[in-house]
């Protein structure tokens, strides 16, 4: 078959002209036959293309590491109502030891200021004088008693800081890597306790071997006695040197814990007995009926310890719990 150039007549290979317009077909170049359009037949086995639609970015998936159970037992430890009313309460020891130091010094200014007036009188000097003279002593004397007390208060103010720091840092409310600033600093405080026992020893074993060789001139008998308190003074202020290289041991295990998440139940049985007696002695002291400031002071101190105590044991058996863990995991 073959198409008419002009009218688009199919007309037989073997025709010369076209039958319905006349055009000569003899040069005329065979075409096929235009197909008719094929509809396209659905398969099942075909997909069907769906709608166009706008571009999705792909969506961001995150990913999170298991939590670690050491950590989040040591997290809840440092925020417990235990660990918060413990720090809270060595704040409280020292604002009422520092306000109780000042109390006592008004006291004793103002016992000192009625003699020295009296001598001032004596001497000639008028009351106008003497009330300026005593009110510089007076401004002196505060202020370098409040600077020795500051010094003298100067462990409990670092291990109040630090405490705060490990609480707020495990609370989330400051960077976590404060929490070792906080230990450094709780570690530090008892460095300096520990060196002031050391040092308290040595002077009063020298004060006591100097009074008993003057004692012994006059009496032979005074060098038995002498020893015996040498002894006591190694005893009692030794337990106290043991109080406090313990509890630096302890502070290094438990650092250790929270920076490398590796439980370890090393913590000091004496320490944790020790500072609760300490605390039974702060209630004990509480009957005493000193100034308000100062029993304030006791019952904090009393608290502080108590509350340590029982921190200790808490966190030693939580450590082991998952040191047991581990165990079984393993076999």
């Amino acid at each position: 078959m073959k198409q008419c150039p002009k009218c688009g007549k199919m007309l037989n290979d073997s025709m010369a002209f076209c039958t319905q317009c006349g055009t000569p077909l003899a040069n005329a170049a065979a075409q096929p036959a235009p197909q008719p359009p094929q509809q396209p037949v659905w398969s099942a086995s075909q997909p069907t293309q769906s709608a166009p639609r706008f571009a999705q970015q792909p969506t961001q998936q995150h990913y999170y590491a298991p939590a670690n159970p050491v950590l989040n037992t040591v997290k809840r430890m440092a925020t417990s109502p235990l660990f918060l009313a413990a720090t809270a309460a060595q704040s409280g020891m020292v604002l009422f030891n520092i306000i109780a130091s000042m109390a006592g010094t008004s006291g004793l200014l103002g016992t000192v200021g009625t003699y020295l007036s009296m001598i001032l009188s004596l001497g000639g000097y008028s009351s106008r004088e003497a009330s300026g003279l005593l009110d510089g002593i007076g401004s002196l004397f505060t202020g370098a008693s409040l600077g020795a007390t500051l010094v003298g208060q100067c462990p409990a103010i670092l291990i109040a800081v630090g405490l705060w720091l490990i609480y707020l840092a495990e609370a989330g409310k400051i960077s976590t890597a404060t929490k070792n600033t906080g230990f450094t600093l709780v570690k530090i405080s008892t460095i300096i306790s520990l060196a002031v026992s050391i040092l308290g020893l040595v002077v009063a074993e020298i004060l006591a071997i100097m009074i008993t060789a003057t004692a012994a001139k006059y009496d032979d008998s005074a060098i038995g006695g002498g020893i015996i308190i040498m002894l006591l003074l190694l005893v009692v202020m030794g337990l106290g040197i043991l109080m406090n290289s313990k509890t630096l041991s302890t502070l290094g295990v438990m650092a250790k814990t929270a920076q490398t998440a590796q439980p370890s139940d090393k913590i000091s049985t004496y320490v944790a007995v020790i500072s609760f007696l300490n605390g039974i002695g702060a209630v004990i002291g509480m009957l005493g009926f000193g100034s308000v400031p100062s029993v304030l002071s006791s019952l904090c101190n009393a608290v502080v310890c108590i509350c340590f105590a029982v921190f200790l044991f808490q966190y030693r058996d939580k450590m082991r719990a998952l040191m047991a863990g581990r165990t079984a995991q393993t076999v």
